[in-house]
């Protein structure tokens, strides 16, 4: 097989080193001072820099371990959660068994956030958290990729040239996720190559080839391997989405110029945006395992669709965006605070951006409304 080693979680003896090259991070530092004291940081980084260090020195002395790790994270994510969500919401969790691994596929609407509610859902539910499947876009900071590790990450090669490097890459890629599986570790995967910024989710059918190719080496059918991976559909359903004024821009830039340049640490600022901004409601479904497989990705990933289409929530957010954008007279039942918070967005949002924003928002509810439709 393989080596996987520069691409898999840390393990609970790396935990210590990691831990120590993080607090001599400078980058590492800035971001939290950033994050913490905003535009006080740069004028005070003399002042707060070795001041941050002391602090997490402190807290460093109990994390030996990844669960001390994740442990000693839950209450900040806690303290997130609470300021930046009127209320989140499960469902589904209750066809699942607390003693099973599975491949939780999910839709994907923001970067971090995505897997950590899907972590704080299991956890609380009685589940183990997951490992995370996140692209190596996302670690070009040597900071965030330990960040990620520490936190059940393993890192998907996206740029690999070459049929034969691709082959090999995925192989084993398929192959650390089926032994996760068996070794009873679950794994969150987003079903699709990144987040579905038009809002529009579409499974694809190359995600569920990659995890079938596992069962290559032990002679099983599409079918066979897809089954013995366990998939979850999950969806997720933001009320409001902090990155989703970044989203409109880059649509709006790619539709005019028919390509979009992402700036130096673009990634990082979403993943900042995505955590500490307001989300409103938040609602997470788990789907049914699929048991009947398709015969072929193509149909499997429909299947996949239709379950997380219908698994998300209808928000006012999406009522009145749709509303707006055909020009009909707007719903009357609309929440007045959800209301108010949605104009002040559009009316922050410069104007070549707006439509694209309210697409954003609007795309989810016309699916749902598809996919209900064609159940009837």
């Amino acid at each position: 097989m393989t080596d996987i080693s520069d691409i898999e979680p840390y393990s609970d003896q790396d935990v210590p080193q990691v831990i120590d090259r993080l607090i001599n991070d400078d980058e590492f530092i800035k971001a939290i001072g950033q994050l913490k004291f905003k535009g006080w940081f740069t004028p005070l980084s003399f002042i707060l820099r070795p001041r941050i260090r002391s602090f997490l020195r402190s807290k460093a002395q109990v994390i030996q371990t990844i669960q001390d790790f994740q442990s000693a994270v839950e209450p900040q994510l806690a303290k997130v959660l609470s300021r930046t969500t009127e209320t989140f919401t499960v469902s589904g969790l209750d066809h699942l068994n607390p003693e099973q691994s599975y491949l939780f596929l999910s839709n994907h609407r923001d970067i971090a956030m995505d897997p950590a509610f899907v972590n704080w859902a299991l956890y609380n539910g009685g589940f183990h958290t997951v490992r995370i499947a996140i692209g190596d876009n996302l670690v070009k900071k040597p900071f965030v990729g330990d960040l990620m590790r520490l936190n059940k990450s393993f890192i998907v090669k996206r740029n690999v040239s070459g049929p034969r490097e691709m082959l090999q890459t995925y192989s084993a890629l398929s192959g650390y996720i089926r032994q996760s599986i068996e070794d009873g570790h679950s794994i969150w995967i987003a079903h699709r190559e990144g987040r579905a910024k038009d809002g529009i989710d579409r499974t694809d059918p190359a995600i569920l080839k990659m995890i079938a190719m596992a069962g290559k080496p032990r002679n099983e059918s599409f079918e066979e391997a897809v089954r013995a991976a366990q998939i979850v559909p999950v969806s997720i359903s933001y009320e409001f989405d902090p990155c989703a004024p970044m989203k409109a821009r880059e649509l709006a830039m790619t539709e005019r110029d028919g390509y979009y340049t992402k700036r130096p640490d673009e990634d990082v600022q979403s993943i900042a945006a995505g955590i500490m901004g307001w989300k409103g409601r938040v609602h997470l479904h788990f789907g049914k395992p699929i048991t009947d497989v398709p015969e072929t990705p193509q149909e499997l990933a429909t299947l996949i669709d239709h379950q997380i289409i219908l698994g998300q929530r209808v928000f006012d957010t999406g009522r009145l965006a749709d509303a707006l954008l055909k020009k009909h007279h707007l719903p009357d039942d609309l929440l007045p605070d959800v209301q108010q918070r949605f104009q002040a967005l559009i009316s922050g949002t410069p104007e070549k951006y707006r439509d694209k924003l309210l697409e954003i928002y609007a795309n989810p509810l016309r699916q749902f409304t598809l996919h209900q439709q064609s159940e009837l």
